[in-house]
């Protein structure tokens, strides 16, 4: 990995979609060097794939939740995250190190969908406890700026 892999990272953070011929002008290489390095980053698992960032609200969203969850005694927290990945638009599910052990995170349209979310979650046997913080931001996955802060 050197300057122009990062360099094409950072465009594709950007745009995604941005065609290898606009990179290559940027970077000021050939479209073959930027075919070639994003096909070995691809293969190396460097790059897993890409994706589009859209605006939530467009589509009827009013805010994302995040979901800390606290497994169950005795219960196998994959069996948590396995229920989880079941949920419709819940988009990020991960586990993590701290006063909770999954966290998930969702779009909602309003109080209802949240309370029906949580409340299924709730109904889980393998989950403990339920905790929100809702946020009124609705770029998913992640804001436009992300692209200009990443490998900076």
């Amino acid at each position: 990995m050197d300057e122009i892999d990062l360099r094409i990272i950072r465009e594709l953070t950007k745009d995604a979609q941005m065609p290898f011929l606009r990179i290559a002008k940027k970077l000021g290489v050939s479209p073959e060097t930027v075919r070639t390095r994003y096909g070995k980053m691809r293969e190396e698992g460097t790059i897993k794939h890409c994706s589009i960032s859209i605006s939530l609200s467009r589509i009827g969203y009013q805010s994302k939740v995040f979901l800390m969850i606290t497994n169950a005694p005795n219960h196998d927290k994959s069996k948590t995250i396995d229920a989880l990945k079941k949920m419709r638009n819940i988009f990020i599910i991960s586990e993590m190190i701290g006063d909770f052990e999954i966290i998930g995170i969702a779009p909602v349209k309003d109080m209802n969908s949240l309370k029906t979310l949580v409340n299924k979650i709730k109904k889980l046997p393998s989950v403990n406890r339920v905790e929100i913080t809702l946020i009124n931001d609705t770029a998913f996955p992640v804001n436009e700026q992300f692209g200009e802060l990443f490998l900076e």
